[in-house]
């Protein structure tokens, strides 16, 4: 192999290597949950214009080995968008019967060796009806909530009898987990992504 064809080897790789990184998953711990714009949970934060647009509920980074066995969250947004569709995935089915609420049972663990540590559990179909305010998604536990405190939840997929407790990407319920045509909530970019939520703990 010639010096050429080295060097463009070695700028391949590089390249690959950047690229990888600058979409890499933005929350890193363990048992999160966010809303995002693609289903590797790589992008909650950009510009969009008016119409039909495609979001994400993602599970990440789940300590259950063999993925989600049902989970239970509430979602809010706020702004001139509307949630039209909300596309639960795998075998699966809502008990819950309040507003923005999910208490959601699967017949088998949601698990996608391709998208893991990233589990999308539901789809969204958001419809941007005006452009001139931000939209702010937000993340709470359910009213009738199956842990100790209130907050989202799923099923070890190992143990059904197993609950275990998911934090929102930004660090609360009171802080957008995801947001469209405004200042983004979390830096995609940062040195201590835990430095970055306590700001907005």
């Amino acid at each position: 192999m010639g010096d050429t064809m080295k060097k463009f080897a070695l700028i391949l790789i590089a390249t690959m290597l950047v690229a990888s990184a600058a979409v890499a998953q933005l929350d890193p711990d363990d048992d999160g949950i966010g809303v995002y714009f693609d289903p590797c949970a790589c992008v909650n934060c950009l510009t969009l214009d008016a119409g039909n647009h495609n979001g994400y509920l993602v599970i990440t980074h789940p300590t259950s080995p063999i993925g989600v066995g049902g989970w239970e969250a509430k979602m809010t947004v706020e702004g001139p968008a509307y949630i039209v569709n909300m596309s639960l995935e795998g075998d699966a089915i809502n008990v819950a019967t309040r507003p923005d609420e999910y208490i959601v049972g699967v017949a088998a663990p949601l698990y996608n060796p391709y998208s893991f540590p990233a589990i999308v559990v539901a789809i969204m179909d958001i419809l941007i009806v005006d452009t001139a305010a931000p939209v702010n998604f937000y993340l709470d536990g359910v009213y009738f909530h199956s842990g100790p405190e209130r907050f989202p939840a799923y099923l070890d997929g190992v143990d059904y009898d197993i609950i275990k407790m998911l934090q929102q990407s930004t660090g609360g319920p009171e802080f957008p987990v995801a947001t469209i045509n405004g200042e983004c909530a979390v830096a995609v970019e940062s040195e201590s992504w835990d430095g970055v939520k306590a700001l907005y703990r």
